[in-house]
């Protein structure tokens, strides 16, 4: 989709996520007629040279389901706060990049107003169901730093760079080898029984 050609762009290009206004990395390469790789190495030279202070406010590693021809693939992206965006497009020039940075910032305004203006802001809420024959069994939300996955995309986004912080890391390493250690004990004193 060319959101340059949408009447109602600044509703496409940020919206309100919890208290913050956000964009994404897909959408910024969409509407500035970039290759969201391109935009992507571009934000991983902003992470690998700014203070990660910076970074880790302004830039949130994601990974959204995206309609590509037939299918439906994950596609990693990088949701991005006002002055993550401005950090990013800093370097776009020209007189057309001029136009869709301020088209950006007034997105961000009205969005920003929006918020404001809601004396209870709303939080977007995302649910995960339990269906069994027809019906719900259970549910529970799922909160902006949790994502459902099977085993085998988790082991393909452990491996993507910056996806996960180096602490992030240490945690899982942490408590994969404990989970070893555990299973090792118990395999040990399963062949002395026997």
């Amino acid at each position: 989709m060319n959101l340059q050609e949408s009447k109602n762009y600044p509703a496409q290009l940020v919206f309100i996520n919890g208290q913050q206004t956000i964009t994404n990395s897909l959408i910024v390469a969409d509407y500035f007629g970039k290759l969201h790789k391109n935009v992507l190495r571009k934000i991983d030279e902003i992470l690998a040279d700014a203070p990660s202070e910076f970074t880790s406010a302004h830039f949130r590693a994601n990974v959204e389901n995206q309609q590509v021809g037939t299918s439906q693939r994950d596609l990693k992206c990088y949701h991005l706060t006002k002055d993550g965006f401005m950090f990013l497009v800093m370097g776009f020039t020209g007189a057309k990049a001029a136009k869709l940075k301020i088209d950006f910032i007034n997105a961000f305004n009205e969005a920003q107003k929006r918020l404001s203006r809601t004396t209870h802001p709303f939080e977007r809420q995302r649910m995960m169901f339990t269906w069994e024959g027809g019906k719900i069994v259970s549910s529970q939300p799922i909160h902006d730093d949790q994502f459902v996955t099977s085993r085998d995309k988790l082991v393909q986004y452990m491996r993507e760079p910056r996806f996960l912080s180096l602490e992030q890391l240490l945690e899982i390493s942490e408590a994969a080898n404990q989970q070893i250690a555990t299973l090792a004990r118990l395999a040990e004193k399963q062949a002395r029984l026997r």
